[in-house]
């Protein structure tokens, strides 16, 4: 559905995704002219290259890798900078 006062806009009610109940575009001034149909095809071509399924919540095996590797890392990086310190001061 075409609609708006100053501005186009599509509305397209029920997107192929469960996450969200309507998605709406606004319509730029110089595309106003278009067919609602031609409209509608640009609409679901940004939707596919945009919608995508939501991460995870509980963390797969690359975010706890990614996590245990930070950790470690910061570890390492707390032990050099003490050991650093220990030379510096004695």
């Amino acid at each position: 559905m075409l609609k708006g006062v100053n501005r186009q806009v599509l509305e397209i009610p029920q997107p192929e995704c469960d996450y969200f109940e309507k998605v709406i575009f606004f319509v730029k001034p110089e595309y106003y002219g278009m067919s609602e149909t031609r409209l509608r095809e640009k609409a679901a071509a940004v939707l596919k290259k945009t919608v995508r399924p939501p991460k995870n919540q509980t963390g797969g095996r690359e975010a706890r890798l990614a996590y245990a590797l930070r950790f470690v890392l910061a570890a390492f990086i707390g032990g050099a900078l003490v050991f650093a310190l220990q030379l510096v001061l004695h």
